[in-house]
């Protein structure tokens, strides 16, 4: 190798070495925000708080600890200029690059979130994997963002938890930054955002409903969990109970249920559309022990559940029907497979509202429960 090929070598890889060095800071000069919450006055005013840790030197070492956080807040005319006004609060950078989750308040969403996407987007430190939540009226955010749990201390790192782990209970779902710019960009202009509150817990249930970048709707209780059904045919963990009677005593049943589903879209006006539900079941608690699972009282019991399930589907879909708003991407499917269909539909004005749902519900009990039988004789002795 010659010497202007040797040389030629090492400035390439001096380059490689420095490319990270243009933004690098030691973490004792940056401010790292963990989550932010942004709110509005009652004179206007955006309200944005962030929640920080206090970075502090562990005994017996030179390593640093974060094991409490403080949070900041700061009012400005926009969310920009709030957020420049916690600049001046702190010593060091502010830095967004761990940021997990940005909570709206309730009554801003109401009003619209256009100018909050528009710093979300436009800020290139925010990643796109950022969560969204939206926390209801009964709290301030920035008190919200205070609120300790005994199991995380930092709230912010409590809901990337929750939305990281397996859902025991379909009752919400997680939605990131990019994937409600993704929703709120197709046709219908809807999507969701979880909900959230704190009474003296971290509560987070239920969907709301964006329309236009505004908060028009919500989902609530079994509603958001066959909303999942119906956007992603996919039902995770739903909790049933029914109730049933045997030789004149009431049962109370409960079930858990998870499946997918099919959905086959007609090219008729008004669109018409098939969805065929199949669900696994597991029995997880009945009122009375000396119930007895026979196949009779089996076939009772799915053919109970396969009614609330397809009763819960049904409202949640007048519900939405009701308001004008269709989050499921379904007139989208038509919009990309089938433009000239949904033109003629007149999806936005009258095309969603007109459609027709044919709805199959089938449910299998795969799991009774019943490992054995308090009565049972022996036999052969």
């Amino acid at each position: 190798m010659g010497n202007k090929q040797i040389a030629l070598y090492i400035i390439i890889t001096l380059l490689l070495l420095s490319g990270c060095t243009t933004d690098s800071r030691e973490i004792d000069q940056r401010t790292m925000i963990l989550g932010m919450g942004i709110d509005i006055g009652e004179n206007g005013e955006y309200i944005v708080s962030v929640q920080v840790p206090v970075i502090v030197p562990t005994e017996n070492s030179g390593a640093l600890s974060a094991n409490e956080y403080e949070t900041i807040i700061a009012k400005g005319e926009s969310v920009w200029e709030a957020i420049s006004q916690i600049e001046a609060y702190t010593p060091t950078v502010l830095f967004f690059g761990h940021l997990k989750a940005v909570m709206i308040g309730e009554r801003i969403a109401r009003q619209g979130l256009q100018d909050i996407l528009d710093v979300l987007d436009r800020r290139a430190p925010l990643a796109n994997q950022i969560y969204l939540l939206i926390i209801r009226e009964s709290n301030e955010v920035s008190d919200f963002l205070e609120e300790e749990s005994n199991l995380i201390s930092l709230p912010s790192l409590y809901i990337d938890r929750f939305f990281h782990a397996d859902q025991k209970v379909s009752r919400t779902g997680p939605v990131k930054l990019f994937e409600f710019r993704r929703d709120i960009n197709m046709v219908s202009n809807a999507g969701f955002i979880p909900l959230a509150y704190s009474d003296g817990n971290i509560v987070i249930e239920d969907k709301a409903v964006i329309k236009n970048g505004k908060l028009v709707g919500q989902l609530v209780g079994k509603e958001a969990g066959v909303s999942h059904l119906l956007r992603d045919l996919q039902l995770e963990n739903a909790n049933y109970s029914i109730d049933l009677e045997q030789n004149g005593t009431e049962i109370n049943v409960s079930a858990r249920l998870k499946g997918t589903a099919d959905m086959d879209i007609k090219k008729t006006d008004p669109v018409e559309i098939d969805l065929d539900v199949n669900l696994k079941g597991e029995l997880v608690h009945l009122s009375e022990q000396a119930f007895r699972s026979t196949k009779d009282h089996m076939d009772e019991i799915t053919e109970t559940l396969e009614n609330e399930v397809k009763k819960d589907l049904e409202h949640t879909i007048n519900k939405m029907k009701e308001i004008n708003v269709e989050p499921w991407l379904i007139g989208h499917q038509i919009w990309a497979k089938h433009y000239d269909h949904f033109k003629q539909l007149n999806w936005e004005e009258t095309g969603w509202r007109d459609s027709v749902f044919h709805i199959n519900v089938q449910v299998e009990m795969e799991q009774t429960g019943q490992r054995g039988m308090l009565e049972k004789k022996k036999l052969g002795r």
